[in-house]
C-alpha cells in the first residue's frame, strides 16, 4: 500500500496481534519465546547494513514495552481468506469433532442464554484448514443443517497497546467502514485488537479506509 508506514518500534505483544491477524511480519511463537527470554528483537531488510546507535531509525525493534500512548492503533493488518463455522445449540459435539480433526479454530464465541439463543461462532484461517471437504462432509451428516461454514469473508484489524480501555476506537473504525458502504459482518476485539469481517472484495478499501483513519490522520488518545 502506498502510504504504509515502517513502524519503528513494537511491544511483543503487538507484534504478535499483528501476525495473527495476518500481517507478513515475524512468527507469533519466535516472538512469545523472545517475550520470556526479555529479548529484544531488531526486524530489518536483510540487505541493509548491520543497526548503529539507534536501530529503530530504519528498521522495527520489539521490545517490552513501545513508546506510544496507550490507546493509539500502531499498525493495520488484513486476511484475505476466512471461514467462519456457525451452530446452534451445545457446542460440546461441534467442539469435539473440530478436536478429532485436529482443527484449531482462530476465535472462539458462545452464546447461552436459556431462551433457545444458544450457538456457538468460530473463525478459521483458510490455510490452517487442511482437509475443507472433509470437514463441510462431517458438518452435513452429523450436524445436518444445525451447523455450516460461510465463505467470501476477510478480516481486517488494528493493533495498538490499550486501544479498548474504552469503545471510542471500535466506534471510529466501524463508523469509517459504514461510511463507505462496506457491510460489518462481525467485530471481535482483545486487549490490543479489534477485527471488523467484511466481504472479502471490499477488503483491500477497507485496509486503505482504516490506515487512513488511524495512522495518517491520526487516532484520539482514548481517555
Amino acid at each position: 500500500m502506498p502510504a504504509a508506514q515502517r513502524i519503528g518500534t513494537l511491544s511483543y505483544e503487538e507484534t504478535q496481534e499483528l501476525a495473527e491477524a495476518g500481517a507478513k511480519v515475524l512468527n507469533a511463537q519466535a516472538v512469545e519465546f523472545a517475550k520470556e527470554q526479555r529479548i529484544a528483537i531488531y526486524a530489518r531488510a536483510t540487505a541493509s547494513a548491520l543497526p548503529g546507535s539507534d536501530p529503530s531509525w530504519d528498521g522495527t525493534v520489539v521490545r517490552q514495552h513501545a513508546p506510544r500512548t496507550p490507546g493509539v492503533v500502531a499498525g493495520v493488518a488484513s486476511e484475505r481468506d476466512v471461514l467462519v463455522l456457525q451452530s446452534a445449540g451445545d457446542g460440546d459435539e461441534l467442539l469435539a469433532l473440530l478436536d478429532s480433526r485436529r482443527i484449531a479454530g482462530k476465535q472462539l464465541h458462545t452464546t447461552s442464554f436459556g431462551v433457545g439463543c444458544d450457538g456457538l461462532t468460530m473463525i478459521f484461517s483458510r490455510e490452517n484448514l487442511h482437509d475443507e471437504g472433509r470437514l463441510r462432509d462431517d458438518l452435513g451428516h452429523q450436524f445436518k443443517g444445525r451447523a455450516f461454514l460461510i465463505d467470501g469473508l476477510g478480516a481486517v484489524s488494528v493493533v495498538g497497546a490499550g486501544i479498548n480501555i474504552s469503545y471510542v476506537n471500535v466506534r471510529r473504525g466501524s463508523a469509517r467502514l459504514r461510511e463507505r458502504n462496506i457491510t460489518l459482518a462481525g467485530i471481535a476485539t482483545s486487549s490490543f485488537r479489534i477485527t471488523w469481517l467484511i466481504a472479502r472484495d471490499r477488503l483491500d478499501e477497507a485496509v486503505r479506509e482504516l490506515h487512513r483513519t488511524f495512522i495518517e490522520n491520526g487516532a484520539p488518545v482514548v481517555p
